[in-house]
């Protein structure tokens, strides 16, 4: 029987990657520190040209946090190939796509959102909810006295917290993989998630001033 095709992206680093699994996995780094937009294509082409016609069901890709810009971009070539090929789309956290999630039954990934914010996300058995955690730099502190490995996909100044913080870095392999791991009732929920980026904070919507057409419009 032909194996399901699954093509899946992680952008949301400055090293990124695409994979394709079609009973065998391929996979491709690139680097891109700002043009994702860019670098990702020439990859994807060379692992699209090795499918020689056959039909991709799945489109499995990176939702963050991390690089805006470069998360948004993947997201958008997802959305164009599940278009141009009928296919599934489903997004993932890209912490859990990290060898940490993998390697250890109990990890939290943390990250810097600004503002005097922290985000944090905690991973039991490659699973971890929707959205991340927020907090302040003390109430991130106080999680961080327990005994649970954490990891960082920026990195994060020695000083900066009382602990010492890991960098890791997601591969589209392991984004597949932790798809994988995932239960039946695991999947079937990702599954029926908008596709979109993984918002620290809700997107900020500008009001539009008076005299505006979409003021005048009310």
């Amino acid at each position: 029987m032909q194996a399901t095709v699954t093509v899946v992206l992680e952008t949301s680093t400055p090293q990124g990657s695409v994979g394709l699994w079609n009973g065998t996995w391929q996979e491709i780094a690139f680097f891109s520190e700002r043009s994702h937009n860019c670098a990702v294509f020439a990859p994807l082409q060379q692992l699209l040209d090795a499918l020689k016609g056959s039909r991709i069901e799945r489109i499995l890709v990176g939702t963050g946090p991390g690089s805006y810009s470069g998360t948004r971009v993947g997201i958008a070539v997802a959305q164009g190939l599940a278009i141009a090929h009928s296919a599934e789309l489903i997004g993932l956290p890209s912490v859990l796509a990290t060898p940490i999630a993998h390697a250890s039954p109990r990890c939290r990934a943390i990250g810097d959102a600004r503002r005097g914010d922290w985000w944090w996300y905690d991973i039991h058995q490659s699973s971890c909810a929707a959205s991340p955690a927020m907090g302040n730099k003390e109430e991130l502190n106080q999680i961080l006295g327990d005994t649970v490995p954490a990891f960082s996909l920026d990195p994060i100044p020695a000083d900066a917290l009382i602990q010492t913080i890991a960098q890791e870095t997601p591969t589209a392999g392991l984004l597949w993989q932790a798809w994988q791991s995932l239960t039946t009732e695991q999947q079937a929920y990702w599954s029926a998630q908008i596709v979109q980026p993984v918002y620290l904070k809700p997107p900020h919507i500008t009001q539009a001033k008076a005299g505006h057409p979409l003021q005048r419009g009310r």
